[in-house]
């Protein structure tokens, strides 16, 4: 077998790890494979911290961390009550309902045929995955831990080596299976996780609105990601992960299992797997939990509880990371652009401007326009609509505020990286018009 096939099917064991948590009675509802999907997703969270500890406490990676991450994944699942039901899944209508679900998956598989196509005709692949999350993976599979003299090197300061390690650690578990770093094997990172969004997005979103509606919501996130990571080349670097952690985290607040301890948990897991993919992720995972802590105060409650189910997992993740940089006198926190106390207010106009040229090259900004359009054409009222609304605008001010900071290029950093970063914004507001009239 060939080490792009052993790399890709490590990615199978990513579910074993998490399947401990997700048995749950409570997550019955979502379905068998929205329920696979995210025990990936726990798996590659609880496997990369597994990894991270392991490098900090100075053990060698082998065999034994699926067994700590899978046993990990068990603990959790003390903490859930044993009497919580799992959520029914909505009933779908007769005829034009059926239909309209037809069209949603055909639109869905067509647009992940769009995004293998384009991967495998490289005309997706990121610089990204040659510069650093690549070559960083690869050493680290070498040694069999997160080398941090390979890191500490100062003609390896390119690297960004204070980058979460979530990424590059699942990336050196599969190149360790394999035997090597497969590269080409990596930009199907892309189209693999888009698929794996789309099902757990139509099966949390199944248990609160009716199968044409959950189905349209997915094609319409799926569609505009699709467009967006093609155009914006993302095969290979950390935006596939980071759009899969963001958006089925935020998914499970604005549905029915958000008021159970069961799906604090899992959202805060994602979150933590948001933060650790990427650095934005942090200020989308704060800015997700304070919101819903904000506007479900009913389901958030006791808030305490809430907090601690949504951020500690977070804190637990990038607390190790930065434990493991300053043990090696590596970094002690992220590194910006410039100076977050002199924002250059006076290029505001230039740089949105920018900003809309950028999106504008991206289809004619369709994966922005086109969601927005549904979510004000969408009948009905649903105060969760405003969770993903305003996580979007926090993305997007964020953003702005990096950029009016940056004291590089800042034309040359929008036209790389705008449509990359604002991806989420496009999710978010097809998962705003999904919700807007549920039940």
């Amino acid at each position: 077998m060939r080490a792009g096939h052993l790399w890709l099917a490590s990615f199978l064991l990513l579910p074993v790890v998490g399947a401990p948590l997700l048995k749950a009675r409570a997550f019955r509802g979502f379905g068998l494979p929205a329920r696979a999907v995210l025990s990936a997703g726990v798996g590659a969270v609880l496997l990369s911290w597994t990894m991270t500890m392991f490098a900090l406490v100075r053990l060698r990676w082998g065999p034994l961390l699926v067994f700590v991450a899978a046993g990990l994944a068990f603990a959790l699942r003390i903490i859930l009550r044993r009497d919580e039901e799992a959520l029914l899944p909505g009933e779908g209508r007769e005829g034009a309902g059926r239909a309209t679900a037809f069209i949603a998956y055909a639109l869905t598989v067509l647009s992940l045929l769009a995004t293998l196509a384009a991967t495998i005709a490289a005309r997706s692949t990121s610089p990204d995955l040659l510069l650093f999350w690549g070559p960083k993976a690869q050493q680290f599979a070498a040694a069999r831990t997160i080398d941090a003299e390979f890191l500490s090197a100062p003609y390896m300061e390119y690297l960004h080596v204070y980058y979460p390690p979530l990424v590059t650690n699942v990336y050196a578990f599969g190149a360790m299976i394999a035997g090597r770093f497969p590269w080409g094997a990596a930009t199907l990172t892309f189209p693999l996780l888009l698929a794996a969004t789309a099902i757990g997005l139509t099966g949390i979103l199944r248990t609160q609105a009716t199968p044409p509606r959950t189905a349209a919501t997915a094609a319409l996130a799926t569609s505009a990601i699709a467009l967006i990571g093609i155009h914006a080349s993302v095969a290979g670097n950390a935006e596939p992960f980071l759009l899969f952690f963001e958006i089925l985290g935020l998914t499970l607040l604005v549905t029915p299992i958000a008021r159970s301890t069961a799906g604090k948990l899992l959202a805060g897991l994602l979150f933590a797997g948001a933060a650790a993919s990427k650095v934005e992720g942090l200020v989308f995972v704060l800015a997700a939990g304070v919101l819903f802590a904000l506007i479900e105060r009913g389901a958030a409650r006791p808030f305490w509880r809430t907090l601690l189910l949504l951020f500690a997992p977070t804190a637990v993740a990038l607390g190790t990371w930065l434990a493991f940089g300053a043990s090696r006198r590596l970094f002690s926190g992220y590194q910006g652009y410039g100076s977050v106390l002199e924002p250059r207010f006076g290029s505001l106009a230039t740089i949105l401007s920018d900003v809309g040229v950028a999106l504008w090259k991206v289809g004619y900004a369709l994966p922005w326009l086109v969601p927005l359009v549904v979510l004000l054409l969408v009948p009905g009222k649903n105060h969760r609509v405003l969770l993903p609304v305003l996580a979007a605008l926090a993305i997007a001010g964020f953003l702005l505020f990096t950029y009016l900071t940056t004291e590089s290029i800042v034309r040359l950093l929008i036209a790389w990286s705008a449509a990359r970063v604002l991806a989420p914004v496009s999710a978010l507001l097809a998962l705003a018009s999904g919700v807007r009239d549920a039940r």
